[in-house]
């Protein structure tokens, strides 16, 4: 088996679909191109976290089965128009063990109370009942309580960033959270911790709405196996983000302008 550390940018759901335009199968289908896998094999194993169409990725990973390891930059090229990035590969005898998952959400600041989503925050770590901060899937039967680690806010003029450490997580429970603390940072939730306490409780059954996918990122699913990571493919991903990151500056520009001007 080989362990693949990958990265991507949201523009594709994760998990393997039957339409065939997913992450795991643009992967599937470059290791099936290089000749690296059977196509008996081409669904993973395993992986780290599954991710919505909108959230990106930094450090999520798949397993396959596979004999032969495979050059990474030859696999790259199979990707080179997919926003997917497969950065480093180990072989493995058993699956990894999870330490921890690490969420980080890019929220705009709209004049946010910062000081009073980090105090709510505080009554979210730990572990709860989160059934009412996540999306029901009648397909699985999951246990809804789950252990937080941490929350981190920090701020500046234009973005709010919130990262957030736990176990694992239940579908849509990290973007529900984050419209919860963006919604009591501007003051729609009266006496935040009582309701942080009844929406935690199995008798509240209202459930929250999520934020947007887009602002979403898996930064690491972090495990007990190290992955080197290909020079190559590293140089591959900056490039690409720096690109974006420079589009996007010339966007915030405009932007600025027009509602300067308005």
């Amino acid at each position: 088996m080989y362990i693949f550390k990958i990265a991507y940018d949201g523009k594709l759901s994760f998990q393997t679909q039957p339409h065939g335009e997913t992450v795991c199968d643009k992967i599937s289908n470059a290791l099936l191109d290089c000749g690296y896998l059977d196509n008996e094999d081409r669904v993973p194993l395993y992986h780290g976290g599954r991710t919505d169409r909108g959230v990106a990725a930094l450090g999520n990973y798949v397993v396959y089965e596979m004999d032969k390891k495979p050059v990474l930059p030859r696999v790259q090229s199979k990707l080179k128009w997919d926003g997917i990035w497969v950065l480093g590969c180990k072989e493995i005898k058993i699956f990894p063990e999870i330490e921890h998952r690490h969420y980080q959400y890019t929220l705009p600041n709209k004049n946010h109370d910062v000081e009073l989503m980090k105090k709510a925050s505080e009554k979210l770590i730990g572990t709860h009942y989160f059934q009412n901060l996540s999306k029901r899937d009648k397909t699985k039967v999951k246990d809804p309580v789950r252990t937080l680690y941490d929350i981190k806010i920090s701020s500046n003029d234009y973005f709010i960033t919130i990262d957030i450490f736990g176990e694992s997580f239940l579908w849509n429970m990290v973007r529900r959270i984050i419209r919860l603390l963006s919604d009591i940072g501007k003051h729609k939730i009266e006496n935040p911790e009582k309701f942080i306490e009844l929406i935690l409780s199995e008798d509240y059954k209202k459930g929250y709405p999520p934020s947007p996918a887009e602002g979403l990122i898996l930064v690491d699913v972090k495990t007990n196996i190290d992955i080197d990571l290909d020079s190559y493919v590293i140089r591959n991903l900056k490039n690409s983000w720096e690109k974006s990151l420079n589009n996007s500056l010339m966007r915030l520009g405009l932007c600025k302008t027009v509602l300067s001007k308005t």
